[in-house]
């Protein structure tokens, strides 16, 4: 008589669990970000972007660190990153003859639903605003 009383009241919670779909998981951006991404697509606006074909991938590493291979040349180029709720900041390092000087690009991001995609828009005045990249 009580185990059919717990199956009922374990069904909601059954149910429930069943019910969730891919879709409600959220990955947390600073996770999501982590691995190999591609330019794909960029344009002066998300109506307007064209397709590229890449020429290397950035890959964002766990210690916020970023680098950045060029298929032709097959080399690294490597920086630092910050990820918040809304922004990406990309730093990287110019050398000069007595000094580096430290370099800062801001981007406002989104991620698709399945975290495949990652769009980036410029925060300043540029030929291009729009960046989309694939996750590789």
């Amino acid at each position: 008589m009580k185990s059919p009383f717990k199956l009922i009241c374990l069904l909601p919670l059954v149910l429930a669990i069943i019910s969730c779909d891919k879709e409600d998981i959220k990955i947390s951006p600073k996770k999501a970000i982590l691995g190999k991404w591609e330019l794909r697509q960029e344009g002066v606006s998300l109506d307007n972007l064209l397709d590229v074909s890449p020429s290397g991938y950035t890959e964002f590493l766990n210690d916020s660190s970023y680098r950045n291979y060029d298929y032709d040349s097959k080399k690294y180029t490597y920086g630092d990153y910050t990820l918040n709720d809304s922004m990406l900041v990309y730093y990287y390092y110019a050398l000069d003859i007595d000094q580096v000087d430290t370099i800062a690009e801001s981007y406002y991001y989104s991620f698709d639903k399945e975290y495949k995609t990652l769009t980036l828009d410029i925060d300043a005045l540029a030929m291009f605003d729009y960046f989309v990249y694939r996750k590789k």
